[in-house]
Formats: C-alpha cells, structure tokens, sequence
C-alpha cells in the first residue's frame, strides 16, 4: 500500500492581492488499492435468523462471526490460493469453443497455455451463506454419483470442506465485478445479459477454468490491469438434468423437480460441460480470482503442454495432410481479412520462420520453401 502525501495550494486574493487563502490538499500516492472498490453492504442483518445457522470454522472476521456486520473480504492465504492454482491448472484444458475472444491481434495464439493465479479474496457473508444452507437443508435428492465434477479431483484444502452434494464451479468475469459478487451474490434478473441464456435463464458455470475463462475480461485498466478475474463459487448440484443441445431446459429441471441443468458438450463434442442453476440459494460465491494468462509456453512446466483442440470458427483455416481443418494464427488471419477486404489476391507471411504464399482466388496457401500446397477456408463469419 502506498502513503498519503499533502501539499498547500496558496492564492493570492482581493483587489490588491493583500489576501491569501490556503488549502491543505490530502492525496494517495498508492500504486493501486488492495480490492477493487466497489459499492459498500448496508444490509441490515435480522439476528433471529441465524439462530440455527453454524457458519465455516475457517472464517476468520470477528465482526461477521458475532453478526456485527453482514460481508467481509478477506485476503486468501498460501493454502488457500495454492488449493485455487491447483484447481484452475487441474481443470485447464486447450479447447476452443466459438465463445472464445482472444486478446489482440498482436498474439499468435488464440488460447494462453495456463492460467495463473495473481491474487485471491474470499468472502466471508453472513446473509449469503444462510440462504444457502437453508437450502441445502431442503435437500430430497442423494447426490448424483455420476456427476463427478473435475474440480473434486484437485485442490484438496478446499474441496474438504464441502458437504456432500456440493462442487465448486468457476464463472468468468471482470476484478471489479468479481468482487461486487461476493459482496452481493448472484442476481437472476442479471442472467444471460453479457453471454445469452443457450440452456434457459439462470447462473451459468463450469467445471473447467478454461471454459470460464472464455467470458472472463480485465478492467481495460483500473486497479488490475490486464489481468482477469473467474469466480469460484461453492454450488448445491444435487440431482442434474443432463442435456446435450440448446434449448429452455431449465423449464423442464423445473417442472420435473431436477437441481440443475447440466449441459454436456465435452461428451458430444469434446468439449466442456456447463451447469445452469436457476436457483440463487444454490451458488455461494466465495473466491474472487484475479489471474492473468501466459500465452509463452516456455514458462509453463512441461507437464502442462498442451496441444489446441477445437475451433472458435473466427480463424481462417488450412486443411493438413490429415485432411483435418487446422486454425491460422490470429495474427495471420488479420493480414488475410486485410488482404481480402483492401483487394490484393495474395498475401505473403512469415510463420514459425517459414515463408508461405496465401492466394485468395484458389483459397491456397503454399508453403515457398518445401512447395507444399494446402487449401484456405475462411472464418465462419456471422
């Protein structure tokens, strides 16, 4: 944390400059605040409520424990932010979905080779957690065994104090909004108003760090710049509705007294798995995590490497020997949609220190060295 420094500021003032008038100007020199500000808790805490309510033995504010005021958030410890890095590493996977932006055009990759953790707050809120264990309380179900989530298999000083029916499950978004959630919770009037609401209306989350990390943006500077926040919330799945294609599945979970919505695209498509809750009760918002992503695969260890499955369908694409579609860099694809939008028919490119020729009326693209030819598609534009 910075100091605070002050100055005098003088005037000279009257007809004659006889009279002199002095401030005192107080100013934060800080590099930036600990937690991104955000909209201060006035809720007023109903103290009969509580009285069933036996909140987590590894809370820690004092004020919060004696319901002397409703929200506190505190700072992770190593444990807690090492338990977080193991989950986002364990869940990682180079998958590209269509919801996937990438950062800018000056990266030659569409997706970082991990995710890693910068710093973590944990919110520690007395309304919030009431609700959700009154409903845990209301339980019928036995937890469906076969909905193992990904995030039970790492992060164990976490995942140990949950209760049976319970999994962590990310959400992606920005510091600032990140920490407004933890000091307010999720709100279903807000669902589907940044991504769309593809499996019907309600909280969308997923088992994997990278799939939220597809919605996940930075500030555009503010207190974090350049880096991310995921949310990683504390869920009641219980009984899923699992569901493989689009649609107003919620209503159905509803109807048929389902806890949740399970869309499964990583069995279909090889891609992920999301979890739709139309309940508010049923997502605790705990961890805030603010991370950045390393696209420079050399400071990733070897274990993680990775190779990119998948498509965004926002690349212009080169069929392989295989016969396969394989995605163009970003950086390329923009000097293709350049060419292709200023009029020249070829496009010449540098790539990993071979030179290849792009020819936009054959969809060629020609590697000069080697004379091999591949065929072009272009990005599937909306």
């Amino acid at each position: 944390m910075g100091g605070v420094s002050s100055f005098c500021q003088l005037c000279n003032l009257g007809r004659l400059g006889v009279q002199r008038e002095q401030q005192l100007v107080f100013r934060y020199d800080g590099e930036r605040r600990e937690i991104p500000p955000v909209k201060e808790v006035n809720t007023v805490i109903d103290w009969p409520l509580f009285t069933q309510v036996k909140f987590p033995r590894y809370w820690q504010s004092k004020e919060v424990l004696r319901l002397k005021q409703p929200v506190a958030i505190v700072s992770c410890d190593e444990e807690e932010v090492g338990a977080l890095q193991e989950l986002f590493d364990h869940t990682f996977k180079r998958v590209l979905t269509r919801d996937r932006v990438y950062d800018c055009l000056g990266e030659s990759e569409e997706m970082p080779h991990r995710l890693e953790v910068v710093h973590a707050f944990r919110s520690e809120h007395a309304d919030l957690y009431r609700h959700f264990a009154e409903r845990r309380s209301t339980y019928t179900h036995t937890p469906d065994v076969s909905m193992q989530l990904k995030t039970h298999q790492a992060g164990k000083f976490i995942n140990d104090r949950l209760d049976n029916g319970e999994g962590l499950l990310f959400h992606g978004t920005n510091p600032s909004s990140a920490m407004g959630i933890l000091k307010t919770g999720f709100v279903l009037e807000h669902a589907g108003k940044s991504t769309g609401t593809m499996m019907g209306y309600g909280v969308y989350l997923a088992e994997c760090s990278s799939k939220s990390d597809e919605y996940a943006r930075d500030d555009g500077g503010g207190t974090y710049p350049g880096l991310m926040a995921l949310l990683v919330c504390r869920c009641l799945v219980g009984k899923p509705l699992v569901v493989h294609e689009a649609g107003d599945h919620v209503s159905t979970a509803k109807k048929d007294g389902y806890d949740c919505v399970v869309a499964d695209r990583e069995s279909k498509v090889g891609t992920y798995r999301e979890v739709v809750m139309f309940d508010e009760r049923q997502v605790l918002p705990e961890y805030a995590v603010i991370y950045r992503r390393q696209y420079d695969q050399t400071k990733v260890c070897k274990s993680m490497h990775q190779a990119l499955r998948g498509t965004t369908g926002k690349n212009w694409q080169f069929q392989n020997g295989s016969k396969d579609w394989s995605n163009l860099t970003p950086d390329v694809t923009h000097g293709l949609n350049k060419a292709q939008k200023d009029g020249p028919t070829s496009f010449e490119r540098s790539i990993k220190g071979a030179s290849y020729k792009f020819d936009l009326v054959k969809m060629e693209q020609t590697n000069v060295s080697t004379g091999v030819v591949c065929k072009l598609r272009p990005p599937m534009r909306r």
